[in-house]
């Protein structure tokens, strides 16, 4: 068995590497220990490459934590046994893990620790576009943000030896574009780091009570300072003062991350760039004063380009008004570039044109272009969440009611489009149970509320919140979709799975026992195979109707694992065809139903199944009425 190429380790080798990858690989040579992480993108892939390389790196120690603040916590003990340790999560989850990360900024790193953040400009795969480079700020932990893969790799490398001299925590901050790009990236030596491992008892440093934390934030805003002074001489800061003389006013820009790879670019493509002062950020917080006071007094206008929030443009504002600049250097940000969305290649080149008058014509859409029509994101064929969604509209049809259908993040999620069109609220990961908790003491028994949400889900932030229903006797009924996969990120592992992250076998932890535990009566728990519509309609009116605290268990595994696992055991699935003879055309299977493997064909009027895509999964059997769909004998 071959060593994965990310995993190679003679230095100066180049490899095309994800920039999750070269992430991933700059850990490996940094000599980290501790890895820990909850799957999300565009994070999923930097555990999942230590993963990879794990076979052959037996000193790692890595999981999928069953959130992001137990990741955090653990990647947290490591660094206090003086192991290089990191946890890695996408923006939303420094949100749960925010409440350890918060005080552990004031105790600090022993060990080098880095927590990578993995922002999501444009909401690609999120629910929001949070701009996390506030988390340093409010922690007072510097933010690394590196422009491309090589730099990632390096400076992730760095941030860990950077952790360690300052004894500070380190946020790494990514964005999709980096995340997902890919590049040619040289690799350097992997680390071994010899040294003695171990807690060390610092009960005044560990134990964050209020007369430790009150000593604890006075050296915390020390070492800021004493970071922030280092900013200046930071190996990623990088300022060019231009010497050409030209006429007009002098102009600067100030960028960082995939915005400063496309800023280059815009700047070369004008054949500019030796015209203009450029700062260069890797290290957006703290700022380096002095080098933006050399560059204040160096210009006359100044271009932050910055995706999502002003958080640079504002720290640049601060200071000029400080050093009494702030009318005499025009500083332009957001009232340029917009606060929302990913930029694209096109904007940099209008931007930087309006700015310094250039002339430039807007690339012309061609004539014959072919526009590919939009199609709205949609469950994948054989999903046996399609089938849950559609047993809940069958129920609510035949009680003749409305649910409140209060939903978590997940594939499910997409069953808010036509024609399942079964989702009211989504809003975060658990949000699912504790919206119902709400809802359940306003809504009428007429209208059921039912909170919908995934087997890791439902580990991740849906125990508590089960808990408070049950303590609280709120009337809901929770209904876990168990897939046996993280599938929306990548298919990773779960509690419910018993698989670890590294392949080995774990403790497989039971949904239904783990209920029971909670408090949920024995006769209030139902479990049925998602794809068995007739049982599942039948069981679940018999949930809705019921009362209190109830938990349905739909269960069956995600239908692109079970598609590998037929071609693993050279197994041809079910093959479902519709019989023409029998089709009425009634487009129930299509409208109602939403497999996308089956199509109306226009000229016969009837409903075919494409056998490339259709995973055999049968519910199709029973959907359709006339009986026409039915599966094929060998």
């Amino acid at each position: 068995m071959s060593v994965p190429h990310f995993a190679v380790s003679s230095p100066g080798s180049h490899v095309i590497l994800l920039g999750n990858e070269a992430i991933a690989r700059g850990i490996l040579e940094a000599g980290v220990i501790i890895g820990a992480g909850y799957p999300g993108t565009p994070s999923s892939e930097i555990l999942s490459t230590l993963a990879e390389i794990y076979p052959y790196f037996s000193h790692l120690k890595i999981e999928w934590s069953v959130n992001e603040k137990v990741a955090f916590e653990v990647a947290y003990g490591g660094s206090m046994s003086n192991v290089r340790s990191v946890v890695c999560m996408k923006h939303v989850g420094v949100n749960v893990a925010s409440d350890a990360f918060m005080t552990a900024s004031y105790a600090g790193a022993r060990g080098g620790m880095v927590l990578v953040s993995a922002d999501d400009p444009n909401c690609y795969s999120s629910q929001n576009e949070q701009d996390n480079r506030y988390f340093g700020l409010q922690a007072l932990v510097p933010v690394f943000e590196p422009s491309n893969p090589q730099e990632a790799k390096d400076m992730i490398k760095y941030a860990f030896d950077f952790s360690e001299n300052f004894q500070s925590i380190v946020l790494f901050r990514t964005t999709t574009r980096l995340n997902h790009g890919r590049g040619d990236v040289v690799l350097g030596d992997i680390e071994e780091i010899k040294r003695d491992y171990g807690f060390d008892w610092d009960r005044s440093r560990w134990v964050c009570l209020p007369s430790h934390s009150r000593v604890l934030r006075l050296r915390l805003l020390e070492k800021i300072k004493e970071i922030s002074e280092f900013a200046n001489r930071f190996p990623y800061n990088t300022l060019k003062i231009s010497k050409k003389k030209i006429k007009g006013p002098r102009i600067g820009f100030v960028s960082a991350g995939v915005p400063y790879a496309h800023l280059i670019d815009a700047l070369n493509y004008f054949g500019v760039k030796e015209e203009v002062s450029i700062l260069k950020l890797g290290m957006v917080y703290p700022p380096p004063r002095e080098l933006i006071k050399k560059l204040f007094s160096s210009v006359d206008k100044i271009l932050v380009v910055e995706e999502l929030e002003p958080f640079i443009e504002n720290m640049l504002k601060q200071i000029a008004y400080d050093e009494g600049l702030s009318k005499e250097i025009e500083i332009h940000g957001k009232d340029i570039f917009p606060q929302n969305g990913e930029f694209s290649a096109e904007l940099y080149l209008e931007n930087v044109a309006h700015l310094m008058d250039l002339e430039y014509d807007s690339i012309p859409v061609p004539d014959k272009l072919i526009i590919t029509p939009p199609r709205l994101p949609i469950l994948c064929p054989g999903c046996s969440h399609r089938a849950s969604f559609y047993a809940i509209k069958q129920v609510e049809k035949k009680l003749k009611t409305k649910f409140v259908n209060s939903s978590d993040i997940g594939c499910y999620t997409l069953a808010v489009y036509k024609p399942l069109e079964g989702l009211d609220t989504e809003i975060c990961m658990g949000g699912s149970i504790g919206l119902a908790n709400g809802i359940s003491k306003i809504q009428p028994k007429e209208n059921p509320v039912l909170a919908i949400l995934g087997d890791s889900t439902f580990f991740h932030s849906g125990i508590p919140a089960l808990i408070n229903a049950v303590y609280n006797q709120n009337n809901i009924l929770v209904m876990i979709l168990d897939n046996r996969s993280t599938s929306m990120t990548g298919f990773q592992n779960n509690p419910g799975t018993g698989i670890k992250i590294t392949k080995e076998l774990g403790k497989k932890v039971s949904i239904e026992d783990l209920v029971q535990g909670c408090g949920v009566s024995p006769e209030n728990i139902w479990i049925e195979d998602s794809n068995n519509l007739p049982k599942m309609i039948e069981k679940l009116e018999e949930a809705v109707k019921a009362e209190g605290v109830r938990v349905f268990i739909s269960r069956h595994t995600c239908s692109l694992l079970e598609l590998n696992e037929y071609k693993s055991k050279q197994i041809t699935p079910p093959i479902v065809k519709v019989d023409p003879e029998k089709c009425k055309g009634c487009l129930i299977c299509i409208n109602k139903f939403g497999c996308p493997s089956i199509i109306f064909n226009e000229d016969e009027k009837k409903a075919i199944i494409d056998q490339e895509s259709c995973s055999g999964c049968k519910v199709c059997i029973d959907i359709c009425i006339h009986n026409a769909i039915y599966e094929e004998e060998e």
